[in-house]
């Protein structure tokens, strides 16, 4: 199931950035006609490229569902074998005649030997590099044979890791380029993947081609944009052309070069007066240009290459000042405050990953109020699609070079492979307006300080030298070199976490990951004190939706200690984490459905309180990234959108403490005190309306006021003792609302409940549906409509109704808000977003309150 983006935006034509292909004659896509087989088997059967074995395997019948129950443990086996592609295709005469043949593997799953012809093109290693090759020797007119055979990945390294004379941190796979998440992590199975993951091609060139084209943005401002066309292009002989940037179908500029045999570098100065900046969600429109650079012979156009670019400046500010050390981005001149997630591979097996998987997620995140994804160490270099929408959409990236919790060598060889994966991923990437920070690594600098891997490997003095000195060749000598060399405009920054949370300049310098909630067990006010510079990584887990869980488990596994279920929660001691924290919040669940449902709100309610802490501390905290956005599988993560796409309690909250403008009581001891936070770059003359009411609506005490907010601040306007605001009412039945208004329009509204959860005396729920009359039920169904992108649904409370949760039984959607919570007297509309017409609505409407749950 794929469905739709939580508050899609407008959808945005996608246009490639990366097309260097003047006509159809030039490349031949090597997309069909492939087979695969088991090396010790023989036997060949179909395959698709790009793919991987897995899938193949799967599409063949030859294995079940490898998510499905707990058929990951028995799938094992296809890591330690060898597998062979194969395909067959042609080459027109005209193709054959060009002067140069290459062929093209935008990625190769991991260690391959590739032949044409039975002819070695050459020998892979590494899954994140583009391979290419002259053929023009090898290939003929007729029955060309490709023919790829991977190594086992496990196998492959077993002899150099058993030679090393040490262990590393992250076992054998360290020696590997290669996505570590394949390899089991907290959050994913182990499916350690083979195969041709990317497209693969044939190119033909006669004279000279554009290799690559970067847009260098020189100067920027609101009055002029001062950019350069930096061509690279591979000539075999000398000659003249000419080379031109189009916009618009118009030439802005052209200049006439003189190539020489081998690479050529020829820039073009071009300006673009009073720009239209490229703004990140939220501040803007992300406008984007599109520009053709051309080649040519005369009249004869030799080469292009388009490129679409976002104009901004960004830069990474970090200075000294009475705290610590700052950390944050500033976007045209403005300070920004990042507020997003971690974003992982969304799939074990990624090229099943379709351009519209990714538009739902991106546009999911934008829609609740993100502006930046960090795109995490231990995973893939995405697809060119991501950055696209993240372009569309102005969703900033944090990239991560494909390094994570572990120790790697530093030999010359591994060095030489990892700087060409870093050069060419850099070129590819470059571009993109979207990128913001190259990040050496995930959690590296952290482990070795404080995980005790000195003491668990034993090392020697001598072993100990050894390991950090290839850290730091690898992370504070060559990747910085690699950006330094070709993205100088882009920040570097060697670790992330930049210190552990063992150290206390962790939370005034620098960026932080706090796990002290959740790993160490400490309660979610500890989000309260601990709030970094920026934070880039803490979260709390739960579970998927019953649906998505239905896909994996049968009804008869849908027990939380079952061993499907169990399968399916990959962290260490995860499930008994969560019940620790539930039953000091919530009551204990009264069956697997509630279990299921708590487990999202509890998760929901911590994210909230973190994120909304980190809002208040700016300017001093600058960024709030939770883990995680997505998962690569259906199972219990961290995530707040499952792999089926299904959005949980965190991705409402979150869109609610993202939003523009924020409202947010908080206790802080023993007093009540409301904050305003803005990140709007004009100023706010707004008013507030405070209250507090019982559960049954009675108002016991309001109060309203004058609410002056500078852009971009944060700014406590209201404070109240309280057992003085309480007026000897009791904590448990009792709400706080503030709301925050601006011309009659609502900014933010946000609500405060003196007591736990558990604690709470709910009124019981039942609702009633149109047309039913129950004295009892403290929700009524008002109405349900069909509206042209689904079902509106008219709702009121009598009494208060604790995080209602809607769903539809049996049918595609998502609903536009859930898990809300709906004040007595309260009407709210609620929009279910399907394609699908619905007999009868009614008859399918879910809908359950935390008072269900006990």
């Amino acid at each position: 199931m794929n469905r739709p983006a939580l508050l899609v935006a407008l959808s945005l034509p996608l246009f490639l950035s990366s097309c260097n292909e003047p006509s159809d004659r030039s490349t031949i896509a090597l997309d069909r006609g492939w087979e695969f087989r088991r090396v010790s088997e023989g036997t060949w059967r179909p395959a698709s490229v790009p793919g991987c074995v897995h899938t193949d395997l799967l599409a063949a019948g030859l294995i079940d569902d490898p998510f499905f129950g707990t058929n990951e443990k028995d799938l094992q086996w296809i890591e330690n074998e060898d597998w062979e592609y194969r395909t067959i295709f042609d080459a027109a005469p005209a193709f054959l005649a060009s002067e140069h043949v290459e062929i093209d593997f935008e990625g190769l799953d991991t260690y391959a030997d590739v032949y044409l012809n039975d002819s070695l093109l050459f020998k892979a290693d590494n899954m994140f590099r583009e391979w290419k090759a002259p053929c023009a020797g090898v290939l003929r007119e007729k029955g060309n044979e490709l023919r790829v055979y991977f190594h086992s990945p496990v196998s492959a390294v077993r002899a150099r890791w058993d030679s090393l004379g040490y262990e590393l941190p992250g076992g054998a796979r360290v020696l590997t380029r290669k996505a570590a998440y394949q390899y089991g992590w907290d959050w994913a199975p182990r499916f350690v993947t083979a195969g041709l993951w990317r497209p693969v091609r044939l190119r033909a060139w006669d004279a000279a081609r554009i290799t690559d084209l970067r847009i260098v943005r020189k100067r920027v401002t609101r009055e002029s944009a001062e950019l350069a066309a930096v061509f690279e292009i591979e000539a075999s002989s000398r000659g003249n052309v000419s080379l031109s940037v189009l916009r618009d179908g118009r030439i802005g500029a052209s200049v006439d070069a003189a190539l020489v045999p081998g690479l050529n570098a020829v820039s073009i100065d071009f300006s673009i007066p009073v720009p239209k900046l490229w703004w990140p969600n939220g501040l803007g429109e992300p406008y984007l240009y599109e520009f053709l650079g051309e080649m040519r012979d005369g009249k004869l156009v030799i080469d292009r290459a388009a490129r679409r670019i976002g104009l901004r400046t960004i830069e990474l500010v970090r200075d000294r000042d009475e705290k610590g050390e700052s950390f944050y981005f500033r976007v045209n001149g403005v300070s920004v405050f990042m507020k997003g997630a971690n974003f992982v591979p969304m799939d074990s097996f990624i090229p099943r990953v379709t351009a519209d998987r990714y538009e739902s997620l991106v546009a999911s995140a934008a829609g609740a109020g993100m502006n930046m994804l960090r795109v995490w160490g231990g995973g893939a270099y995405e697809s060119e699609v991501f950055y696209d929408l993240c372009d569309e959409y102005g969703i900033l990236v944090w990239q991560d070079f494909m390094f994570a919790c572990a120790m790697y060598p530093g030999d010359s060889a591994f060095l030489d492979n990892v700087r060409e994966e870093a050069a060419g991923v850099v070129k590819r990437l470059r571009n993109h307006p979207c990128l913001a920070l190259w990040c050496g690594n995930n959690e590296i600098d952290e482990g070795r300080r404080n995980w005790g891997w000195q003491r668990q490997y034993g090392y020697s003095a001598a072993d100990s030298a050894k390991i950090w000195n290839d850290y730091v060749k690898l992370f504070h000598e060559l990747l910085p070199g690699v950006v330094a060399e070709l993205d100088p405009g882009t920040a570097y920054w060697p670790s992330s976490p930049s210190r552990g949370r063992a150290d206390p300049r962790s939370l005034t310098e620098g960026d932080s990951h706090y796990w002290g909630v959740w790993h160490d067990g400490e309660a979610f006010e500890a989000f309260r004190e601990k709030v970094p510079r920026f934070m880039s990584e803490f979260g709390f887990q739960s579970f998927p939706s019953l649906a998505t869980i239905a896909r994996f488990a049968h009804p008869e596994d849908r027990r939380i200690d079952s061993a499907v279920m169990l399968s399916h929660q990959k962290a260490p001691r995860g499930n008994e984490i969560i019940r620790t924290y539930m039953e000091r919040d919530y009551r204990p669940p009264r069956d697997f459905e509630s279990f299921v449902y708590v487990s999202r709100l509890l998760q929901a309610e911590g994210m909230k309180t973190a994120i909304e802490a980190q809002r208040r501390a700016k300017p001093s905290c600058m960024g709030s990234l939770y883990w995680q956005l997505n998962d690569c599988w259906p199972a219990a993560s961290w995530s707040s959108i499952d792999y089926e796409g299904d959005p949980k309690a965190l991705h409402y909250f979150a869109r609610d403490a993202f939003g523009e403008v924020l409202v947010s009581p908080v206790v802080e001891g023993s007093v009540l005190r409301v904050y305003a936070v803005s990140d709007r770059v004009a100023a706010i003359e707004g008013v507030a309306i405070l209250k507090l009411l019982d559960f049954m609506g009675n108002v016991i005490w309001i109060d309203t006021r004058r609410v002056s907010m500078s852009a971009d601040s944060s700014v406590a306007f209201f404070e109240s003792g309280v057992e003085r605001l309480l007026r000897g009412r009791p904590g448990n039945a009792v709400v706080f609302c503030a709301e925050l208004w601006e011309s009659g329009e609502l900014l933010s509204k946000n609500l405060l409940y003196f007591a736990p959860p558990r604690e709470l005396d709910l009124p019981p729920f039942e609702a009633a549906r149109p047309g039913e009359r129950k004295s009892g039920s403290n929700l009524s169904v008002r109405s349900i409509s069909r509206v042209e992108n689904g079902y509106s649904i008219s709702l009121r409370a009598r009494a208060l109704v604790k995080n209602l949760y809607l769903s539809v039984e049996g049918h595609e959607g998502f609903f536009d808000r859930n898990y809300f919570d709906m004040l007595p007297g309260s009407r709210e509309t609620v929009l279910f977003v399907t394609d699908e017409d619905i007999y009868d609505f009614s008859d399918v409407l879910i809908m359950k309150s935390l008072a269900d749950t006990y």
